[in-house]
């Protein structure tokens, strides 16, 4: 809100000029104030997105890792409402004595002093007003099941394998067994032994290899009316053949090159060129990396958190998330929460961390179910 007030006690009556001029300014202001508000709010409510975003599945993360449940809210809509207007006044007075202030005429009449003179006042306002209204869903019932609960279709591992993402990152957060090579569990162990993924980090260097030479290829086809997802092993140069033989005997499949795979979702194979791939919940991803989080050893000892053994533990914590913690916040992370009396954050430089964030976020997305199922949990006008 801006008010501009003037007032002068002068002899002679000023014109309105400076008025109407500062009011077509402001209302010049006014024509052009959209294309500015679009500009700022779009890239404003982008940012505060994105980064509510990544402190949601970071505190989930560590949630998981003191045994506390996880909650998600989803931003339904974000809206702005602006209120701008302009406005104006000018008076003018002029005093009867006015009419004296001819010298000759005030000696005639013995009149002494000055005349009271006359007087102007002008003034401006602008009153502008943004109120911004926020939509917040809760995921919750069946949507919570969809997206968190339910395990990731094999599609998906291959939408992500050909959208940037390596496949051994993939693989290792996001598949729990490929035929009877297993990753490592994500249910508490019983016992203190750490359990030997060795075959399935083997698959997955092998298939990372495989992708950097350009030489692991995905197709989905139209099966009886419905869309069934495939491997495809062409054959490979000969410093590669070893490799793709290796693979071949880890996975179980034939050894006859130039050959496609089906990936299904069974629990076991059911065919000999088959690959049944059980894939992992959001949930599941999230809480295996959840066990390498670095906590503070009073926490520890507080029973607040375990120490139960994971391959995500120690030297391999630092693999694909890497989570430190401090008293104190940190300067410009790449993102932190605060939980249980410690800043949890991950390091701006961690490229890798950074990268398993976005494939968490992507996933959290690509999981969404359809829209108008989720009734909005409240609507509240930002800021009041």
């Amino acid at each position: 809100m801006l008010h501009l007030n003037h007032r002068s006690r002068r002899k002679g009556a000023p014109g309105a000029r400076l008025i109407m001029l500062a009011v077509s300014l402001l209302a010049a202001g006014c024509v052009t104030s959209g294309p500015v508000t679009v500009r700022r709010d779009r890239f404003n409510f982008n940012d505060a997105g994105a980064e509510s975003t990544k402190e949601q599945i970071l505190l989930n993360i560590v949630r998981l890792r003191y045994g506390e449940p996880i909650y998600f809210v989803d931003i339904g809509s974000m809206l702005s409402h602006y209120t701008l207007s302009a406005g104006g006044h000018y008076s003018n007075y002029k005093s009867d004595l006015d009419v004296w202030n001819n010298p000759a005429l005030r000696a005639v009449y013995g009149m002494r002093g000055e005349p009271v003179p006359g007087s102007t006042t002008w003034g401006a306002n602008l009153d502008y007003t943004d109120s911004p209204t926020i939509t917040y869903n809760p995921v919750t019932g069946e949507e919570f099941a969809t997206r968190v609960m339910a395990p990731i279709p094999p599609t998906t591992i291959i939408y992500l394998s050909q959208s940037g993402w390596s496949i051994d990152r993939v693989l290792e957060c996001c598949v729990q067994q490929i035929n009877d090579v297993g990753n490592a569990p994500i249910h508490e162990l019983a016992h203190a032994e750490r359990p030997d993924i060795s075959r399935f980090r083997r698959v997955a260097e092998i298939l990372k290899r495989a992708q950097d030479k350009g030489y692991l290829r995905f197709g989905i086809e139209s099966v009886a009316g419905e869309n069934a997802t495939y491997l495809y092993l062409p054959p490979v140069p000969a410093a590669l053949e070893s490799e793709a033989k290796k693979i071949r005997e880890l996975l179980g499949v034939s050894s006859e090159p130039s050959q496609k795979v089906r990936l299904t979702r069974h629990a076991m194979r059911m065919e000999p060129n088959e690959i049944a791939m059980q894939t992992r919940s959001l949930y599941g991803c999230m809480y295996a990396l959840a066990q390498g989080i670095s906590v503070p050893a009073e926490h520890v000892q507080g029973r607040q958190t375990s120490t139960r053994p994971s391959p995500t533990d120690e030297e391999d914590a630092p693999r694909w998330l890497r989570v430190e913690y401090s008293r104190l916040p940190q300067v410009d992370p790449f993102v932190q929460v605060f939980y249980n009396g410690y800043w949890f954050y991950v390091d701006k430089s961690d490229w890798s961390s950074k990268r398993t964030f976005a494939l968490l976020t992507y996933m959290f997305s690509l999981q969404s179910t359809a829209k108008g199922q989720a009734e909005p949990l409240l609507t509240v006008p930002a800021g009041k």
